[in-house]
C-alpha cells in the first residue's frame, strides 16, 4: 500500500509542472505562487475539519510547531524560485535538475539525523549524480 501511495504523489508531481508551467504563461510567478497558496490553505481547512470530525487529534507540540512553520517559509520560498526558474527555462530541464532534491535530503539526513547509509542507498545517489550530468551534458 505504501508503494502505491508514493506512486500516487509521484504522479500528482508529475502533473503538477505542466499545471505550473501552464498557469506561467499568463501569470506572474508571484501571482501564480499566491492563487496556488490561497487555494492551498482552503484545502488545508477542509483536511483539517475532515481530520477533527474523524477524531483525529492535534495537539500543536512546540516541535511540531517550529519544524512545520520552518516548512511554511521554506516551501513557498522553493516554489516561487520553482517558478522563476519554470517561467525562464525548459520545463523538462527545470523539473528534471530540481527532482535531484534528494541527494541533499540524503546528505543531511545522514549527517544530522544519523541515517544508515548502505552500498544500495550510496549505489542510488551515484547514479542519480550520473544521470543528472549526462542530462546537463546532452543539453
Amino acid at each position: 500500500m505504501l508503494y502505491v501511495i508514493i506512486l500516487t504523489v509521484t504522479f500528482i508531481w508529475g502533473i503538477n509542472g505542466l499545471i505550473d508551467r501552464q498557469a506561467l504563461t499568463t501569470g506572474h510567478p508571484l501571482e501564480v505562487n499566491f492563487i496556488t497558496t490561497v487555494t492551498m490553505l482552503v484545502v488545508a481547512f477542509i483536511y483539517l475539519l475532515s481530520a477533527k470530525l474523524a477524531g483525529i487529534p492535534f495537539h500543536f507540540h512546540k516541535n511540531t510547531v517550529i519544524f512545520a512553520m520552518t516548512n511554511g517559509i521554506l516551501v513557498p520560498t522553493a516554489y516561487v524560485v520553482f517558478l522563476y526558474a519554470l517561467s525562464r527555462g525548459a520545463l523538462t530541464t527545470v523539473v528534471t535538475i530540481t527532482a535531484t532534491y534528494p541527494l541533499i535530503t540524503f546528505i543531511l539526513a545522514v549527517i544530522f539525523m544519523n541515517e544508515a547509509i548502505s552500498i544500495n542507498k550510496l549505489t542510488g545517489m551515484a547514479l542519480i549524480v550520473i544521470g543528472l550530468y549526462v542530462f546537463v551534458k546532452q543539453g
